[in-house]
This record gives structure tokens, C-alpha cells and sequence, in this order.
């Protein structure tokens, strides 16, 4: 009897449940969107809008939502739940095995412009609108907001919840950011540091152009050191060690 120890042999079932799920949620709702606009707007809709700025429009507000069902629960619901130990009941690195689901669900995140764009190219005849920047924007969400929940995945099971509430907060404070820059007044210093050390969710935007320079620095580098740390605790705290709900 050969037992198989490929690191990918679950691979194939962590994106035939991607598939079944997000993936086809994704579409539906792309296809459905495009259909809810032709209907309110008809043809007027070709004239009135670019495509490239409808996709933006529409992922600036789905994207979040998109990125949390994806990458929501890969490890935390498992560690809760008790799976792991059927899972791992054979030789697999844990860090690898939800590495490699996160991994495949930015790949469904990255489809959604596609899927957008398609649906609006068939229903409007007006392209596409897709672009280098479109999917540049979408994988650095991921990076950021996905980093987020796989880190309070070895954590907590409401990994999503918590990545939610710190994206609505770090966006209240940098909104309160701005109030403070208009009205000439100086920053409070405890939201000068908040905003220092939280995500820089803000940096990345559907409605705005890609970053560069520094801010794409501390872009990469706070969302690879989210993913780091989130693989150095499954890597090195075990699994059944308590303390996540």
C-alpha cells in the first residue's frame, strides 16, 4: 500500500471547495450585477460610463466582502473545530497546508475582475476594462486584508471579524487623519501612532491609482510580514494548544 506524501496532495480538494463556493458565488454576483445595471440603464449605460471605471467602481465596494469570504476561516475554523487532527494525521506541514489554501483563494479573489469584465463586455459591447493596475490592486488587497485574516486565523476563529474591525478602524482614523490636515490642526499623536503601526489599508484603493515608491514598500512589506508571522505560529505554536475561539 503507497501512502502519498506530496505536499500538494490536498491541493486539489482545497480548490474544488473554492470552486464549488467563492468561486461560483463570485461569478453569479459579477453576471448579476451586470444584469441589475443593463436593466435600470439599458443601452445607455455603454455611453454614460467606461467599462474600466464601472469594474472600479464595483470592486472598490465588493472587494473587502470578496477578500473575507476567501481567505476567511482557512485555518481558525479547523484549529476550533478539531479538523486538524484528521487532517495532519499524516505527515503535512500545517504552515504549508493553509499557506497553500490562502494562496489559492487570492487566485479566486484575482478572478473577480475577469468575471466583471466579462459580464459587462457581453452585456454593453464596451471592453472589458480590464488592466495591469485592476489586478495589481486586487492582489495587493489580498496581500493586506488577506495577511490580516490568515494572521487572526492561528488565532481566533472569527478571523474575519477581527481583519473587518481593523479595517473599519484604521479607515475611521485616517479619515479623522484628514479632517484634522484640512482644518490646518495638528494630528493628536495617538492617532498619528495608531496609524503608524495598523495595516496601510488605505494606501490601496480601487477608486485610486496603484501605489509606488515608499508606499508600495510598506505595502509589500506589511502585508509579507502579516503572512510571516501568521506561518511562524503555525509553524512553531501547536495546534491544540487552546486559547481560540
Amino acid at each position: 500500500m503507497t501512502r502519498d506524501t506530496s505536499p500538494f496532495r490536498y491541493l486539489l480538494v482545497q480548490a474544488l471547495d473554492l470552486a464549488r463556493a467563492q468561486l461560483l458565488l463570485f461569478v453569479v454576483v459579477s453576471a448579476g450585477l451586470a444584469g441589475v445595471i443593463w436593466k435600470i440603464f439599458g443601452d445607455d449605460v455603454g455611453r454614460a460610463f467606461d467599462a474600466a471605471d464601472m469594474v472600479g467602481a464595483l470592486l472598490a465596494g465588493t472587494l473587502l466582502i470578496a477578500i473575507l469570504m476567501a481567505a476567511g476561516g482557512v485555518a481558525g475554523t479547523d484549529i476550533k473545530q478539531g479538523y486538524y487532527r484528521a487532517l495532519f494525521s499524516k505527515p503535512m506541514a500545517p504552515w504549508w497546508f493553509y499557506l497553500q489554501r490562502w494562496l489559492l483563494g487570492g487566485l479566486v479573489v484575482l478572478t473577480i475582475p475577469v468575471w466583471l469584465g466579462l459580464a459587462f463586455a457581453v452585456a454593453f459591447g464596451k471592453g472589458t476594462g480590464l488592466s495591469a493596475e485592476v489586478f495589481g490592486v486586487v492582489a495587493l488587497s489580498y496581500l493586506l486584508i488577506g495577511g490580516a485574516v490568515l494572521l487572526f486565523s492561528t488565532l481566533t476563529s472569527r478571523d474575519w471579524l477581527v481583519a473587518f474591525l481593523l479595517y473599519f478602524l484604521q479607515a475611521r482614523l485616517h479619515d479623522a487623519e484628514q479632517i484634522f490636515t484640512a482644518m490646518s490642526r495638528d494630528v493628536p499623536a495617538a492617532v498619528a501612532f495608531a496609524l503608524k503601526v495598523l495595516p496601510p489599508f488605505d494606501l490601496v484603493s480601487a477608486r485610486a491609482p496603484l501605489p509606488s515608491g515608499g508606499d508600495l514598500a510598506h505595502v509589500l512589506l506589511y502585508g509579507a510580514g502579516m503572512v510571516a508571522a501568521a506561518l511562524l505560529l503555525l509553524r512553531f505554536r501547536p495546534l491544540g494548544s487552546g486559547g481560540r475561539a
